[in-house]
């Protein structure tokens, strides 16, 4: 198989649920953000607002807005991150909006999907670990950061150095379960 230094990134980014209490260099986070920015978006629309939480109280009360009590199990790792990433969507623009409704997809959610991934392939390549959250109760999420009615949040990523630096084995399906030529 070919060499590449970014699917060599992709083989080691592996979602990380223990961290540091180490801070995350001004300068790394600045790049984890610009991979974000870079993104591609359908046509250009760039539909994200990336609200980064660093004060702990409030990392704190991000890890509690789960609904169900899956802090308490699942999710109670958030609290651990020096930084968590608030990606949300919108406003989105009137032509967003009527091709969202003729071709019935959001296709925001695409794009905050791509702007996330890299800003977790830039991550990884620096050195720290990430984890995409995407289980949490919109509306104590909003009131807590007092985020604008017309932004959606899409999803959190956690950030931080990992408590365990070893990448664990990924267990995917064999290409050609996934891959077909027509």
């Amino acid at each position: 198989m070919v060499e590449s230094k970014i699917l060599e990134i992709i083989r080691r980014r592996h979602s990380v649920r223990s961290y540091l209490e180490r801070p995350i260099e001004e300068e790394k986070l600045l790049a984890i953000l610009e991979a974000a920015r870079l993104a591609p978006s359908a046509s250009n629309s760039q539909p994200w607002h990336f609200y980064v939480v660093r004060d702990k109280d409030k990392i704190d009360a991000l890890a509690g807005k789960m609904p169900l009590g899956s802090q308490l199990i699942a999710n109670s790792f958030i609290a651990q991150a020096p930084v968590v990433v608030v990606a949300t969507a919108g406003p989105l623009s009137f032509l967003t909006r009527i091709a969202s409704f003729v071709v019935n997809k959001k296709w925001y959610y695409l794009d905050l999907g791509i702007a996330l991934e890299h800003m977790a392939l830039a991550a990884c390549e620096l050195g720290l670990g990430s984890c995409w959250i995407g289980w949490f109760d919109q509306e104590k999420v909003r009131r807590l950061l007092a985020l604008p009615a017309g932004e959606e949040v899409i999803a959190f990523l956690t950030l931080g150095y990992p408590s365990d630096p070893a990448v664990p084995p990924k267990q995917r399906k064999e290409l050609k379960a996934v891959v077909k030529y027509v």
